[in-house]
C-alpha cells in the first residue's frame, strides 16, 4: 500500500515507518519538525516538511502519492502544557487534522488508523479499563483526542471514511537494536527522565506521592514502541479487509508504578541516584490501566516486549549510545 504517516519524524511515527518500509510498503512521512528527527526515518521514503493542517501541501501528496491509507500520529502530547495551554491543544489536536479528512475525502481515501491515548478515560471507576468505560478526560489533551475520536465517527456516518482508533497506555522503550529510541525536547516521559537522573547522577523529581496506589505514587501500563506499531500493521491489515470503524486499547493489563519503574532503572543502569518528591501534576489520574482483551481476541495482538526490564533494557542501550539523541 501506499501510505502516509503524518508525525513520522517523531519518536512512535518513526518507528511505525521503518517497520512499514521493511514490510514493503511505499511510505510518504509528513511531519512538522517541531519535534521530529529526519535522522530516526529511513531514505527510502518520501518526506515531506509540514503539517497536517496546510491543505496545499496535503492534496500534493494524495494527487502524486496515490495515498491508500492514511496513520495518523501527528499531535501534541503534554498533559501538563495542555492544561496551560488548551488552545495550542485543541487547534492542533482537533482543528487541523480536519483538513487532512476533507482530503481524504476528495482523493477518495478511506482507511485511517489514529493515535489515541489512554487520557480520554479521565480518572477510570474501573481498571482495568475497557473501551466502553466513560470518557473523563482531566486535560485539554485528553479531551482534544476524544473529540476527535468523535469527529472521525462523524466522517465514518457521512463520508464512508473507515477508522481505528488506538487508544495508547505508556508507549516506552527503544528498538532491540538500540539505534532509534526516545528524544523529546522538552522531555517529559519517566524513563527517559529518569535515565537521565542516572547518567548525570542529578536528582530525579517524582510528581505525587500520596495518590492512592500501592506505594503513592502514579501507576501506568507501559507498552513497548514495537509492540505499539505492531499493533497498527494488524489495524491496517483489518481496514485493508474491510473492517469497519472501531476503538481499541493497546496495553498490557500490568500497571506498574512510577517508583517501580525508577527502581527498575537503577537497577539496569547499577545507579542510584537520588529522588526529591515534588507536588502532582496538574491533570495526571491516579491510575491507568488497560483492558487489552478487545484487540487480542479480534486481532491476535500479543505483546512480545513490553514487561518493564525488557523496556528499560532497550532505553538504556538506545540513551547509553545516543547520550544527546538524535544530536550525536
Amino acid at each position: 500500500m501506499n501510505i502516509l504517516v503524518t508525525g513520522g519524524a517523531g519518536y512512535i511515527g518513526s518507528h511505525m515507518v521503518r517497520m512499514l518500509a521493511l514490510s514493503g510498503h511505499h511510505v510518504v512521512v509528513l511531519d512538522s519538525m517541531e519535534f521530529g528527527h529526519t535522522q530516526a526515518i529511513p531514505s527510502s521514503v518520501v518526506f515531506l516538511h509540514g503539517g497536517v493542517g496546510d491543505k496545499t501541501i496535503i492534496d500534493d501528496i494524495f494527487t502524486k502519492e496515490k495515498i491508500d491509507a492514511v496513520i495518523h500520529f501527528a499531535g501534541y502530547i503534554s498533559v501538563e502544557e495542555s492544561v496551560r495551554d488548551p488552545k495550542k491543544y485543541f487547534h492542533n489536536n482537533l482543528i487541523s487534522p480536519i483538513t487532512l479528512l476533507e482530503a481524504m475525502v476528495a482523493h477518495h481515501v478511506d482507511k485511517l488508523i489514529f493515535s489515541s491515548t489512554a487520557a480520554v478515560y479521565g480518572n477510570p471507576t474501573e481498571v482495568p479499563i475497557p473501551e466502553d468505560h466513560p470518557k473523563d478526560p482531566t486535560s485539554p489533551y485528553g479531551l482534544s483526542k476524544w473529540c476527535f475520536e468523535l469527529y472521525l465517527s462523524l466522517f465514518d456516518r457521512q463520508k464512508d471514511i473507515r477508522s481505528i482508533s488506538l487508544r495508547y497506555f505508556n508507549a516506552s522503550g527503544a528498538s532491540l537494536d538500540g539505534k532509534f529510541g526516545e528524544a523529546h525536547a522538552p522531555e517529559t516521559h519517566i524513563i527517559p527522565l529518569g535515565i537521565r537522573a542516572a547518567v548525570e547522577n542529578k536528582q530525579f523529581f517524582l510528581f505525587g506521592d500520596d495518590y492512592p496506589t500501592r506505594d503513592g505514587s502514579c501507576v501506568r501500563d507501559y507498552i513497548h514502541v514495537e509492540d505499539l506499531c505492531t499493533a497498527h500493521v494488524l489495524a491496517l491489515e483489518a481496514l485493508a479487509h474491510g473492517h469497519g470503524s472501531d476503538i481499541y486499547n493497546v496495553g498490557t493489563g500490568i500497571g506498574i508504578t512510577n517508583k517501580e519503574v525508577i527502581e527498575q532503572i537503577k537497577e539496569e543502569t547499577g545507579i542510584d541516584f537520588p529522588i526529591a518528591i515534588k507536588e502532582r501534576r496538574a491533570g495526571d489520574p491516579a491510575e491507568l490501566i488497560a483492558d487489552p482483551t478487545k484487540i487480542k481476541q479480534e486481532f491476535g495482538w500479543t505483546p512480545k516486549y513490553s514487561d518493564i526490564k525488557t523496556i528499560v533494557k532497550t532505553a538504556w542501550k538506545w540513551h547509553q549510545t545516543h547520550p544527546n539523541g538524535y544530536a550525536d
